[in-house]
């Protein structure tokens, strides 16, 4: 096999998309303990980077009160209401969904680089999905000692 290890360097699927809307699909979707002991889905999703090649994005539905408007957010965006008015969504459920979705840049902490973040999912008319609290309520954040890195 023979290749340019030139075209390695910027094109690695591990460089940041700009912060935008991406129509995104779930290709790898794991159910995992947080390291709070709580239940989460890890859904590692692919999105076209604007030069034309797949980016990844790392995102995870934690079943916690304050996030589990995110997981409204993914089950309406990717025709999963069912599961989501049910309280139960597996892994399997997740794998092959596509959905639209804003993705954001975050500023990396505790030595990690900057990465790519979900700000919300997208229903096909490009709206984020209807939270279940009251509008004047801004969302709590993802507790972040649940997100595994």
């Amino acid at each position: 096999m023979e290749f340019n290890p030139e075209d390695g360097a910027s094109r690695s699927g591990f460089e940041l998309l700009p912060p935008g809307e991406y129509d995104i699909e779930v290709i790898e979707s794991e159910e995992r303990t947080s390291q709070k002991g709580n239940q989460m889905i890890a859904l590692t999703l692919q999105a076209k980077h604007p030069d034309g090649y797949d980016s990844r994005i790392w995102d995870y539905l934690v079943s916690v009160p304050a996030a589990v408007f995110k997981i409204k957010m993914f089950c309406d965006a990717t025709g999963l209401a069912k599961y989501y008015e049910s309280g139960t969504l597996t892994a399997e459920n997740c794998l092959g969904r596509r959905a639209k979705a804003r993705v954001i840049v975050e500023e990396g902490r505790d030595g990690f680089g900057d990465r790519n973040s979900v700000a919300e999912y997208l229903t096909s008319s490009g709206v984020a999905p209807t939270a279940t609290e009251p509008a004047t309520t801004a969302p709590a954040p993802v507790g972040e000692s649940d997100i595994p890195f």
